[in-house]
C-alpha cells in the first residue's frame, strides 16, 4: 500500500534512493564551501589592503556576532553564510539531480505565491512582536535611544535589504532542508530530525544560554512548519522577516541584536510566542488555499537503455550472384585546365610576376 510522503522523508521514500547520496553531497558541499570561503577571504583581503588598511587588524575586528556598526564587516559575515546556499543546491544537483527540486518543497520547486504570502504574514507578525517589545520596554522606564541614520547606517540598511534574505534562506536550506532530509532518511520518527537539526542550528550561534534556548525553539518551530506545509517557503519567510526587522531596529538603535542581554522573559517567551502565532496563521492559510503538504508516490526512474549488439542477417546467395557483371564503359578523362593561384583580377605581386601570371 503506497501513501504520500512528508517533507522530511522525501529522500528516503524515493524510488532511486541510496543511503550514500546525501552524505556524499554533504561532503562535496562542505568542500565547495571551504573553496568559496577562501575566495571570499582573498577578495576581502584585496579590498582591505587596497584601501590602505591592515587586513589582519580588520579580520581581528570581526566578532562572532553580527556587527551592524561596520558595513564591510557586516557584508563579509553575511556573505560567508550566503555561500552555503549554492553549495547545498549544487552538491545535491550533481550527486542526485532528480532530487534537488524536492529540497524546495513536495512539488519539486519553489511555490512563489505561497512564499510571497508567507512573507507578508511573517513581516506583520515579526514587526508587531518587536514593536510591542519596544513599547513595553519604554513603558517599563527603560531608556531607548534612536540613532539618526547617517551615510554609514544607510549603507548598512542597504546591505540588510539586499543580502539578509539570501543569508536567512541559506540557513534554512542547510538545517531545515538538506540536513533534515538526510537525518529523516535514517529514521521514521519526525522528532529525531526536528530536534537534531534544531540543536545544530543553535550550536551555530554564540549567545548566552537563554539566547541559545530561543534559537533552538525557533529552529523547532521552523522545522515543524516545514513538515506541516511540505516545503521551506514559510520557514524562509519567517527567518528573513525576523533577521531583517531585528537588524533594522538594531541599526536605528532601538534593539540590541547581539543577544547579550537575552533572558527568559525578554527573549525566549516573546520569540517563541511570535513563532507560534505565525505558525497558526500559516496553518489557516494553508488550509484555505488547499496547499499540497505531501508528495504522492513517484514513478520509478526509466531504466538506462541497454546496449545490444545485433548481428547482421545471414548471407543468402541469389540467382543473380553467379551472373557476370558487365564492366562499366571507361570514359576518357577530360583535360584539367590550369588553375591560377590568384583571381584573374588580382594585382601583380612586386618581385615575383611569374607566380601571379603577369
Amino acid at each position: 500500500m503506497t501513501t504520500s510522503t512528508p517533507y522530511h522523508r522525501l529522500a528516503r521514500e524515493s524510488p532511486d534512493f541510496a543511503h550514500w547520496r546525501l552524505p556524499v553531497a554533504a561532503v562535496a558541499g562542505t568542500g565547495l564551501y571551504l573553496a568559496l570561503t577562501i575566495v571570499l577571504v582573498v577578495v576581502a583581503a584585496l579590498v582591505v589592503v587596497g584601501s590602505g588598511a591592515s587586513f589582519d587588524a580588520w579580520l581581528d575586528s570581526i566578532g562572532a556576532t553580527v556587527d551592524t556598526d561596520e558595513p564591510g564587516a557586516l557584508l563579509f559575515q553575511l556573505l560567508s553564510i550566503v555561500l552555503l546556499l549554492p553549495c547545498v543546491l549544487v552538491s545535491v544537483a550533481v550527486i542526485w539531480r532528480r532530487h534537488v527540486g524536492y529540497l524546495h518543497s513536495v512539488v519539486g520547486h519553489v511555490r512563489w505565491r505561497w512564499l510571497g504570502w508567507c512573507a507578508v504574514l511573517a513581516f506583520v507578525v515579526v514587526g508587531t512582536a518587536l514593536g510591542l517589545s519596544i513599547v513595553l520596554a519604554a513603558a517599563s522606564g527603560e531608556s531607548l535611544g534612536f540613532d539618526d541614520p547617517g551615510g554609514r547606517a544607510l549603507l548598512v540598511l542597504l546591505i540588510v535589504l539586499l543580502v539578509v534574505p539570501f543569508q536567512a534562506a541559506a540557513e534554512e536550506y542547510v538545517f531545515r532542508g538538506a540536513l533534515m532530509q538526510l537525518i529523516g532518511s535514517w529514521t521514521r520518527f519526525a522528532a529525531v530530525p526536528v530536534i537534531a537539526t534544531s540543536l545544530l542550528f543553535a550550536a551555530g550561534h554564540l549567545y548566552n544560554i537563554w539566547g541559545l534556548v530561543s534559537v533552538f525553539l525557533f529552529g523547532v518551530v521552523a522545522a515543524l512548519i516545514t513538515i506541516r506545509t511540505g516545503g521551506l517557503e514559510a520557514a524562509v519567510a519567517l527567518h528573513v522577516a525576523n533577521n531583517m526587522v531585528l537588524l533594522t531596529l538594531d541599526v536605528l538603535g532601538l534593539i540590541d541584536s547581539s543577544g547579550e542581554g537575552a533572558g527568559m522573559w525578554n527573549e525566549v517567551v516573546p520569540s517563541t510566542v511570535m513563532c507560534l502565532v505565525f505558525w497558526g496563521l500559516v496553518e489557516l492559510s494553508a488550509r484555505r488555499r488547499g496547499l499540497q503538504r505531501r508528495r504522492p508516490p513517484l514513478p520509478a526512474p526509466a531504466p538506462a537503455p541497454a546496449y545490444v549488439v545485433v548481428p547482421p542477417p545471414p548471407y543468402v546467395p541469389g540467382p543473380s550472384d553467379h551472373a557476370p557483371i558487365p564492366a562499366a564503359p571507361v570514359q576518357p578523362a577530360a583535360p584539367v585546365p590550369p588553375q591560377s593561384l590568384v583571381p584573374p583580377n588580382a594585382p601583380s605581386y612586386p618581385g615575383d610576376p611569374g607566380v601571379w601570371g603577369r
